[in-house]
This record gives C-alpha cells, sequence and structure tokens, in this order.
C-alpha cells in the first residue's frame, strides 16, 4: 500500500526488542486510535506481522494536555495508569508521548510550560526505565497554532538526547503536497471532516499516516498485510458486510483486493440516505455498495429521519 503522499520522511529512531511494551501517552486524537482503523490498532496489527510479542498500550483522554502527565494522581505516578500497567507482563520499556494539540490552545505562551512539562515527564519516565520518544504535534486550524509547540518539541528532544517522531512534519508536507486553491483535495483528507479543510481528529489517512511515521521511527515496514475496516453509522440501522472480516473485534481485517458488498437495513422509522467517507472517494445513495480493499478504509452509512 502506498503511504499517503509527503515529501517527509521519519528516520528510524529505535530498535524494537522482542517482548517491548510500547505505551503510548495521548489525547482524543490516540483514543480515536483505539477503534478499528485507528493507529494504535494500525500498530497493533503491524506489531503481530512484524514482530510478535510487542505490545502497544495507550494511556488517553479527550481534551487532555501534557498537565495530565504529572502530579501524584497523574498518568505517570497515578496508580490507576502507567503503575498499574508496569504490573503487566511484559512490563512497559518505551514510552511515546502523543500530546500537545490541546496545549497550543493556550497559544506561544502556552510553548514554556508545555516544554517544561514535557521535561519532567521525560525524567520521571526515565527514573522507570524508559525508553522516552517524544513527538511533534499535528495540526489544528491550519499549520500556525501548532507549530511553535513542534519546534519547542524539537528542541527538547536534542537537549535530552531523547528520540524524536515528527508528526508535525508528516502532517504538514502531506497537507501543503495535497492542496490546491486553498483546498484539499479529494481522496487526501487526513481529519474526520468532508469539508475541505485542515481539522483535528484523524480520518482513516490520518491514522494511517500516524501509523506509517510512528512505524518508519521504530525500524519497521509502513505496511500491512492485510487491511482493516471500520464500519459507521449516523443515523439508526445496521450495515452488514461480505464477506465478513476476519481478525480480532478491534482490528476486523481482509486481503488487499477483496470486494466486500456493504448492505444497509435502517431501523423501523428511518430511511437511507447515502453512503460517505472522509475522503470523498466512497459516494453511493443506493443501500448496497462494494468496495475493493486496497488499504484501511472507514465508511459511513447514513439515514434520516
Amino acid at each position: 500500500m502506498a503511504a499517503p503522499a509527503s515529501a517527509y520522511e521519519q528516520p528510524a529512531v529505535q530498535q524494537l526488542q522482542a517482548k517491548d511494551h510500547i505505551v503510548i501517552f495521548g489525547d482524543s486524537t490516540t483514543a480515536g486510535g483505539l477503534k478499528p482503523t485507528g493507529y494504535v490498532q494500525l500498530l497493533n496489527q503491524a506489531m503481530e506481522e512484524q514482530i510478535p510479542g510487542v505490545k502497544v498500550s495507550a494511556i488517553c483522554k479527550n481534551t487532555r494536555t501534557t498537565d495530565s502527565l504529572l502530579g501524584p494522581d497523574g498518568w505517570i505516578l497515578g496508580a490507576k495508569f502507567f503503575e498499574k500497567l508496569r504490573q503487566s507482563e511484559p512490563a512497559p520499556t518505551i514510552s511515546i508521548i502523543v500530546l500537545g494539540l490541546n496545549d497550543s490552545k493556550a497559544g506561544p505562551g502556552g510553548v514554556e510550560p508545555y516544554t517544561r512539562k514535557l521535561r519532567e515527564a521525560v525524567g520521571l519516565l526515565r527514573e522507570r526505565r524508559q525508553t522516552v520518544i517524544l513527538t511533534t504535534p499535528t495540526l489544528w486550524a491550519g499549520y500556525d497554532q501548532t507549530k511553535p509547540y513542534a519546534e519547542a518539541a524539537r528542541v527538547l528532544a536534542t537537549e535530552l538526547k531523547c528520540p524524536l517522531i515528527d508528526l508535525y512534519a508528516a502532517y504538514a508536507d502531506h497537507v501543503t503536497k495535497n492542496m490546491k486553491d486553498g483546498k484539499v483535495l479529494t481522496g487526501t483528507q487526513l481529519f474526520d471532516t468532508e469539508e475541505p479543510v485542515i481539522g483535528l481528529h484523524l480520518g482513516v489517512l490520518g491514522n494511517t499516516l500516524s501509523a506509517q511515521t510512528i512505524l518508519k521511527a521504530l525500524g519497521l515496514k509502513p505496511d500491512w498485510k492485510k487491511y482493516q475496516l471500520c464500519l459507521s453509522v449516523k443515523g439508526k440501522g445496521q450495515i452488514k458486510a461480505d464477506p465478513a472480516p476476519s481478525g480480532e473485534k478491534e482490528r476486523p481485517a481482509y486481503d488487499p483486493g477483496t470486494k466486500v458488498t456493504l448492505t444497509f437495513t435502517p431501523d423501523a422509522g428511518a430511511k437511507f440516505v447515502r453512503w460517505f467517507n472522509f475522503e470523498g472517494t466512497v459516494k453511493d445513495t443506493t443501500d448496497k455498495v462494494t468496495v475493493t480493499m486496497d488499504r484501511p478504509m472507514w465508511i459511513f452509512a447514513e439515514s434520516s429521519p
């Protein structure tokens, strides 16, 4: 599968070992990454296919900032979070901090506290024998809001000798390459909106780009042997996929090239409206549509009233 178009090439910054346990600290974009076709699920699938035994976990919640990492009840020290994962087998060995989007709402004045809290979090995690990997935040309402936070994360990574995954660079280069007249081109939308704008939460292409960038950073191939399919209903009704996918509930998947017929049955009193996806490549108003699995896909059926 071809990677989402981006001029940025993330270098490998960490070599995985058998039985590594990666913990991702994140916000709503990571919480969304726990669903099928989300970047956490794509990472777990890639681990199973390329380096069995490596585990990926996530500690995340909507609206969270670097504040959530710290304090006696925070994600690092709190008994319910990282400390609980430390009792698992295998115990965590690598911590990836994917925060900064919500910090960036504070504007340029928030860069210093963001940097200070990241520095403290790195120290706490290193005391717990973690290899800490920093990331730059992606995009929110254009390039400018998160840009100073990305720059600060790069400087801090150099100062602390932390590996860095530059998600900002991957996203900014992708969007720049796929814009025309100020609008995102059809089929290239990274975010969960049908509008041709730069959004916040991730669509399937955004999740794929995040997963591929992280995989490259970990020295793995940015690809999968099977492609995940996520089906969502906007309204009331059920979707049936024929053939049914294989794999776990969190990672339903198909062999590349499989043709999957989706049929929507609305609940009583509801009426089917359309099939759609955020990239604009699935558009149909009949209650049955067939797609070819050539990449991870997230498809919606919409009904009224």
